[in-house]
């Protein structure tokens, strides 16, 4: 038997250990996640914890679908909409609005910017 022959002999060998240690090693971890299915109990404090994190996202929900509930009876009554800030205060400007810079602004401004106001104008 030659050295080469030696060499391929020794490296299939060791490949053939190795994968039948990682086969091994997989088939006890079923195993034993097999044996332990049913052990899956759920602490007190974390039930507690998980019962509050529900409880806090339950009431946030209904706050918003209320807010939005109040947004589109706003909408109704008004016919237009108008959105609502936290505290109740009217918007002082309307967003419909829509300002138009001059000509000459736009020429007095950078590269960057030109070429970004130049791709607007071409539309």
């Amino acid at each position: 038997m030659g050295f080469e022959e030696m060499v391929v002999s020794l490296v299939g060998a060791v490949g053939g250990i190795v994968l039948v240690g990682f086969i091994f090693a997989k088939i006890v971890g079923l195993t034993k996640a097999w044996i332990n299915r049913n052990n899956t109990a759920i602490t007190e404090e974390d039930f507690d914890r998980l019962a509050q994190a529900f409880m806090e996202h339950r009431k946030r929900s209904e706050r918003r679908i209320q807010h939005l509930e109040a947004i589109i009876a706003g909408q109704d009554d008004k016919g237009s909409p108008r959105p609502l800030s936290e505290t109740g205060e009217e918007p002082e400007a309307s967003s419909a609005t829509i300002e138009i810079e001059d000509e000459q602004q736009d020429e007095s401004s950078d590269g960057n910017d030109g070429n970004l106001r130049n791709m607007l104008h071409e539309r």
